[in-house]
């Protein structure tokens, strides 16, 4: 079986970490680096700020400052930042936040980081402290743009832009090493959740998470080093544009794992070798769901899945992929099977659901759409090896079958007379009980067949 390689092989030693704001009002004792500041209704009336970052600091040990604290970044244009040692509690979680305005960290492509954290550990960062204003954070320049790294755990990143990084727009794991602390079984990166960024004009993958090794791990002089695990990650409502690879990459991710709600568009346009140019890459170790994505024009395939083997896909628009719609393969993958189910796939250049996953216990692909494969294959078994259940999938050359409102102006809605409407198999036994546009499934006769129920 051909084996892809992963983007992420050009980067082996890079940290990263960084994090959001909450909505309470917290009493923390004030340093004489502390202020207070007005917000807007998008977070708090008034927040006591723990700390504020200086324009000209560059790196800030948060060794001293205690859990519940709210590090504000005033607004303007600053170098890149290092945040080290920052540990909050689950309860009480740092928050990092802008203030006044839009925050810009701006550095060189050459840079090894624009935002980094090290060692940190229940933390936010958010971007959402001005009204008016989305991406409070902007992350401009750096080869990794932000960066999660060095033991770092237990964060959430949001309402952030990233743009114009030389490799990786927003990455987290701690790559394993000789020092032990950093490998499976030490170490694993939890509670993780990446929601409403925007990651554009990279030089690789726009988001990734874990690392790409997962079963075969890392040569180094010590031996072979594990990375480690990654538990309960969501990545939701991100918009990624332009990505040299993947728009998202997940590796190691073994339970708990949502990938849902993001569009993905251009990805793959500078891939560092073949095989890195696809939308949503679910790597080795990764289980879990992928749903109501829209991934677009990924010269590769759409979603690749080299997963745990317990993996759902569904519910999910892949348009214009230049290889296959989706991509299974078995790699790590010692759970029950893949199951592809009410995925829309529109015009890509090869096989609309190809299937290599020859170790999988059973691959189940229920209820897509799968229109005009450029290789005339809709769902393509490498050989018979691949064990296969497929059920209701409707297969065409012409979009235009399928009766969306608007396909071109990008309304996938089914009109009334979409033979798509009550032609599904029940596939509640799977947990789909829900469209790409949030609708419930079913809500006429029967389950409609693709990513929207009429």
């Amino acid at each position: 079986m051909k084996r892809y390689l992963l983007c992420g092989i050009a980067v082996i030693w890079i940290a990263s970490s960084f994090v959001m704001c909450t909505k309470n009002i917290i009493e923390q004792p004030q340093s004489s680096n502390s202020d207070t500041t007005n917000t807007n209704s998008n977070s708090v009336d008034v927040v006591k700020c723990t700390y504020t970052v200086q324009p000209s600091e560059w790196f800030v040990d948060g060794t001293d400052i205690p859990p519940g604290s709210v590090i504000c970044i005033p607004a303007g244009t600053r170098g890149s930042l290092l945040l080290k040692n920052f540990k909050g509690t689950a309860g009480k979680p740092i928050i990092i936040r802008n203030k006044g305005g839009k925050v810009t960290f701006s550095t060189a492509v050459t840079a090894s980081y624009a935002f980094k954290t090290q060692n940190c550990r229940f933390f936010k960062v958010l971007g959402n402290g001005t009204a008016g204003i989305k991406y409070g954070f902007d992350v401009n320049g750096g080869n990794i743009g932000m960066t999660i790294d060095d033991l770092s755990s237990d964060f959430e990143i949001a309402n952030v832009e990233v743009r114009n990084s030389g490799f990786a727009g927003i990455m987290a794991k701690t790559d394993p090493s000789c020092d032990i602390a950093t490998q499976r079984g030490h170490f694993t990166m939890q509670n993780i959740t990446l929601h409403d960024n925007y990651v554009h004009q990279t030089g690789g993958e726009g988001f990734y998470v874990g690392n790409s090794f997962y079963a075969e791990g890392v040569s180094l002089e010590c031996g072979i080093a594990l990375p480690h695990d990654v538990l309960n990650l969501k990545i939701y409502q991100n918009l990624t544009d332009s990505t040299g690879c993947e728009g998202i990459q997940v590796g190691g991710a073994i339970s708990g794992c949502e990938v849902y709600n993001n569009t993905v568009r251009s990805p793959g346009l500078k891939p560092f070798a073949s095989a890195q140019d696809n939308g949503i890459q679910i790597g080795e170790g990764t289980g879990g769901k992928c749903y109501n994505n829209l991934v677009e024009n990924a010269p590769g395939n759409g979603i690749i899945v080299l997963g745990f083997g317990d993996n759902l896909v569904f519910n999910n628009y892949i348009i214009n992929a230049g290889a296959n719609g989706i991509f299974a393969d078995s790699r790590y993958t010692p759970g029950s099977g893949f199951r592809f189910i009410n995925n829309t796939i529109i015009e890509p250049a090869a096989d609309g659901i190809k299937l290599n996953s020859e170790t999988i216990p059973m691959n189940t692909v229920i209820n897509n759409v799968i229109i005009k494969p450029g290789s005339g294959l809709a769902i393509h078994k490498i050989s018979n090896d691949v064990k296969l259940t497929a059920l209701n999938n409707y297969i065409n050359t012409d979009v235009n079958t399928l009766m969306l409102t608007n396909y071109n102006g990008g309304d996938f809605h089914l009109k009334a007379s979409s033979p798509l409407i009550d032609a599904g198999a029940d596939v509640s036994a799977y947990g789909i009980s829900f469209d790409y546009f949030g609708n419930a499934r079913p809500s006429g006769n029967s389950f409609d067949i693709g990513a929207a129920e009429y």
